[in-house]
């Protein structure tokens, strides 16, 4: 895995019927179910912000149907182990 020394973008999600609940994208399944991560190893990062806003700006939108989550786009940051923490953007 490659990493940009201005540090890597991520996203930030909650369904939403349920905006309380939020997590960082781990992968986009082929049905369009958003699977969560709970490392920094498993966080899907982007390199680039406008990729992720694009990404994000799909989940938003729908990408054509009715959309199921809301999104941000957040840098993701390692901590100690394998934790990881979001900076806002």
């Amino acid at each position: 895995m490659s990493a940009d020394q201005k540090g890597n973008w991520c996203i930030f999600y909650s369904k939403i019927e349920n905006k309380r609940e939020w997590h960082t994208m781990k992968l986009c399944r082929k049905d369009g179910v958003l699977v969560s991560a709970k490392t920094y190893d498993e966080v899907y990062k982007f390199n680039r912000f406008k990729e992720a806003f694009d990404f994000a700006k799909i989940l938003i939108t729908g990408g054509g149907s009715e959309p199921v989550y809301d999104a941000q786009v957040k840098r993701v940051c390692r901590t100690r182990g394998t934790g990881f923490y979001l900076a806002g953007t």
